[in-house]
């Protein structure tokens, strides 16, 4: 027989590409497809995901690795609550990582079909009596189509990429002032109590049947200090409610180097071996 390194490398593999192997039963050689391996590992879920638990979906007589609660070919959309079992198609325990994403979402997804699935955020899930089901209260977020007797789905922490939802808000009434309470009707049909407090770099503008809301750009605050008078010491008045760094720059144009010495978090001074003058970039 010729050594295994003699035959030639076939890449890729083929779904009828074939391994030779020994069936656990009787030991017998038998040849084993690249696709039949893939749909084992797919079916025993012996290969698992990162916050992923596979499970199959049955109408009734639900028992270990199964989820049930609703009729077959029930939508996505119309699904409230399932009843899972503790223990995933592999066996897994999944209690204790469901129990820690309740109020977060999860997308279940059937495992052969990824367009069909259905999103939720996870409201409550808890022991059905003293059996091995839990009761998942679910509230549809969006997704596509039914769910299947006898079909196995993937169960995954899931959330879309962080996007910028802002809500329009008109008042319901004239806003009295910078802190007064008003209600915000959103055009997503929500309503909500708030209290808009200005601070130093926000200002609130009353345009009677909405607010403007203009937030101001701080950055690095900075402030440059101009000194036309040569003089030893330096007084500055930066304002910026901060212990700044200092760089100093001659009328010479060179560098100057002076002992700054803080005040507080708006004043300093600087103070040099001799009268200069010059300017001062404090940031």
């Amino acid at each position: 027989m010729a050594r295994i390194s003699s035959y030639p490398k076939h890449i890729p593999v083929q779904p009828e590409d074939y391994w030779i192997g020994t069936r656990a039963s009787n030991l017998m050689t038998r040849n084993f497809t690249a696709k039949a391996v893939g749909e084992y590992i797919n079916v025993s879920g012996a290969i698992s995901m990162a916050t992923c638990m596979l499970f199959k979906f049955k109408a009734t007589n639900a028992g270990p690795g199964d989820v049930t609660g609703v009729p077959d070919e029930t939508p996505f959309a119309n699904i409230t609550s399932l009843q899972i079992n503790a223990l995933d198609v592999s066996d897994q325990d999944t209690v204790g990582f469901l129990e820690y994403i309740v109020g977060t979402e999860i997308i279940i997804s059937e495992q052969d079909q990824i367009s069909v699935f259905g999103h939720y955020s996870i409201d409550s899930y808890t022991q059905i009596d003293d059996t091995t089901f839990y009761t998942m209260s679910l509230t549809y977020i969006g997704g596509p189509g039914v769910i299947e007797h006898d079909k196995q789905y993937n169960i995954c922490s899931f959330s879309l990429s962080s996007e910028d939802n802002n809500t329009t808000y008109d008042l319901d009434s004239i806003q009295n002032g910078p802190n007064s309470d008003i209600r915000l009707i959103g055009s997503d049909s929500t309503t909500d109590i708030v209290t808009l407090e200005a601070g130093t770099n926000v200002t609130l503008t009353n345009r009677g049947n909405n607010i403007l809301i203009d937030v101001v750009d701080m950055g690095d605050k900075n402030y440059v200090h101009d000194q036309p008078v040569a003089s030893i010491t330096w007084t500055v008045q930066h304002n910026l409610d901060k212990f700044p760094s200092c760089t100093m720059v001659l009328s010479t144009g060179q560098q100057g180097y002076g002992d700054v010495n803080f005040i507080d978090e708006n004043n300093l001074t600087i103070t040099f071996s001799g009268a200069v003058s010059g300017k001062a970039y404090i940031n």
